[in-house]
């Protein structure tokens, strides 16, 4: 197991939560107070976010911090 997480392993986390929620990316930045650029980037794995923002998706995604990193 690596110490870092992938891009990859970070999108597909966020997009399976997005998805128990059913809501969408737009919804999902409205929500956590992140652009929709921002959003779009971390769910096509174009960018990770910072840890602020992982905290923010946390909360609105009602999930652990802790669940990015596992």
């Amino acid at each position: 197991m690596s110490d870092k997480i992938t891009v990859e392993e970070l999108k597909n986390k966020i997009s399976e939560n997005i998805k128990k929620l059913s809501i969408n990316v737009s919804q999902l930045a409205q929500m956590a107070d992140v652009s929709n650029l921002e959003m779009l980037n971390i769910v096509h794995g174009n960018a990770l976010p910072s840890i602020d923002t992982l905290r923010k998706l946390s909360e609105k995604l009602d999930i652990p911090l802790s669940c990015f990193f596992e």
